[in-house]
């Protein structure tokens, strides 16, 4: 049912169908074209109708636009119409058998139609459909780029081992076959742009053009046999900014790859729609222990003094005496010029000043009527430490209603599961960043926060409420359904083909009308 306030549409076949809450297209309305065919009985040679598979430009293109085929029959007697799909084994490659063609076949009688969508299909074995790999809540390399399988080659053209300017850059032989235009690549320290991709049909072919020196890198000349790596630092800022794969202060990523998986010279590539999951680190933080404080409750502190106390976070160098001076008239925990906000204020302070707490977000506030400070940033290293401050200053631990010491919580992954009370079985919470199928990405099932090519693997997100976060990704990769919608690719085909007709009546015209959307 549809919800209140919401409105229903009808399809172009005369369905109703709900909106969807993420904007995305679910049926097909408007026509591309129609055409109508007389069959003829044929015991061994069916008519085509609608050939998606073809080579010509001007066909492949419709393999992207056509999202729905309708076959009916118009005439009077029975005919049949075939979907023609590529079959794959179990263990996920393309079956060579007949040229790997499997049909679908449904016996129209007249005035009888069926519709399908263009989406990915294959025919396959009972299991082997997501064969390929799977990668499972793994956090991105350390290094923010893994190795791409493609090597300089200087034996065609030194130009790149002299020259730093040059923007025609040799592979070995085969190698411009694991890119993509679009690529970032990392050459050593330097960052590129890839533009164009050669063929990889041989040495000559295989050749990139790039754009030098990207992303606060400096163009440098390469030896042969130099890794082509693929890079996947946060490409909002310098290749530099930071030390592993995060979000930024704004709670934006973006890379030019999925960590570097889904890729391949050949065959199967790319990411299986649907299966992206991208699970984040909760903050770290420091409690005092209390359980009954709240902001009417007094500190037991001193009117007009300072207190001072250490504070080390994200495990950075500790801050030495942080200090903060108390109202002369309010010592309660909240209001304005409590001890709160007067610790807040010193904590703001120092993230705009040089120094060890410089740029390092920290709140401080009353949970579950205890003194909590957590950090603002959701990174592994995400933590908060309280110590005592030794210049001499008024002790802040230990004084009026303070605690001598803090217990720290360091930062974990968010909790993925819940457990029926009764049952114990689980069910996965809504914590994470997960695709649709369409490209979008969706984060605690609620909004659209990205997108995502399932063939270069480039994502993008912003998610405010997550800034400096890091995370760990789940993917399925270099299986039948991977990578982009095509039928024309030999060693990647996963969705239909070819549309065919055939009538059983040897003594009468079929009547077939195929409609594309």
């Amino acid at each position: 049912m549809a919800g209140e306030g919401a409105t229903t549409t009808t399809a172009g076949y005369g369905m109703s169908v709900e909106p969807d809450p993420y904007g995305r297209k679910k049926k097909f309305n408007k026509p591309i074209d129609v055409k109508r065919k007389s069959i003829t009985y044929s015991a061994d040679t069916p008519d085509l109708l609608l050939d998606l598979s073809a080579t010509s430009s001007a066909t492949v293109s419709k393999t992207a636009t056509i999202e729905a085929v309708k076959v009916r029959n118009d005439g009077y007697v029975t005919a049949l119409a075939s979907f023609v799909y590529n079959s794959y084994t179990a263990e996920g490659t393309i079956d060579t058998d007949a040229s790997g063609l499997r049909y679908v076949k449904y016996l129209l009688n007249p005035n009888d139609e069926i519709i399908l969508p263009t989406t990915r299909a294959i025919i396959g074995d009972a299991v082997g459909e997501f064969d390929g790999t799977a990668v499972t809540s793994t956090a991105p390399n350390s290094n923010e780029y893994t190795d791409s399988g493609a090597d300089i080659d200087t034996a065609t053209s030194g130009d790149v081992a002299s020259d730093a300017a040059v923007t025609t850059i040799y592979l070995e032989d085969g190698h411009s076959n694991f890119l993509l235009a679009g690529d970032l690549i990392r050459l050593e320290n330097e960052i590129l742009e890839v533009l164009t991709v050669g063929t990889g049909a041989d040495l000559a072919n295989s050749t990139i053009t790039v754009i030098r020196g990207v992303h606060g890198s400096t163009a440098a000349t390469h030896a042969d046999d130099v890794a082509v790596r693929f890079p996947f630092f946060n490409s909002f800022h310098d290749f530099d900014k930071y030390s592993v794969a995060q979000s930024d202060s704004l709670g934006r990523f973006k890379s030019s790859n999925y960590f570097g998986y889904g890729r391949s010279s050949s065959g199967q590539a790319g990411l299986t729609a649907g299966s992206i999951a991208i699970q984040f680190y909760e903050a770290g933080y420091a409690k005092a222990g209390l359980s009954d404080i709240t902001s009417n409750s007094e500190s037991g502190l001193t009117a007009s003094t300072a207190y001072e106390f250490d504070i080390g976070v994200d495990g950075g160098t500790t801050f030495d005496n942080l200090s903060f001076t108390t109202d002369s008239s309010n010592l309660k925990f909240g209001g304005s010029t409590g001890i709160i906000a007067k610790i807040q204020s010193a904590l703001n302070t120092q993230y705009y000043t040089a120094g060890n707490l410089f740029e390092k977000k920290v709140t401080v506030g009353l949970e579950g009527g205890d003194i909590v400070f957590r950090s603002g940033s959701y990174l592994s290293t995400s933590a908060i430490a309280i110590g005592a401050g030794s210049s001499g200053v008024a002790e802040f631990l230990g004084t009026g209603r303070i605690p001598a010491a803090f217990t720290s919580i360091d930062a974990r992954l968010e909790t993925d599961k819940v457990y029926d009370p009764i049952t114990d079985s689980s069910t996965y919470k809504q914590i994470f960043i997960r695709d649709d199928g369409y490209g979008n990405l969706i984060y605690k099932n609620e909004r659209t926060v990205g997108n995502v090519n399932y063939e270069s693997g480039a994502i993008n997100w912003s998610i405010s409420e997550r800034p400096n976060a890091e995370f760990v990704v789940s993917v399925l990769h270099t299986s039948p359904f991977s990578g982009k919608l095509d039928g024309t690719t030999t060693g990647r085909l996963n969705s239909l083909r070819q549309v065919l007709g055939n009538t059983p009546q040897q003594k009468c015209e079929a009547i077939l009308t195929v409609t594309t959307y």
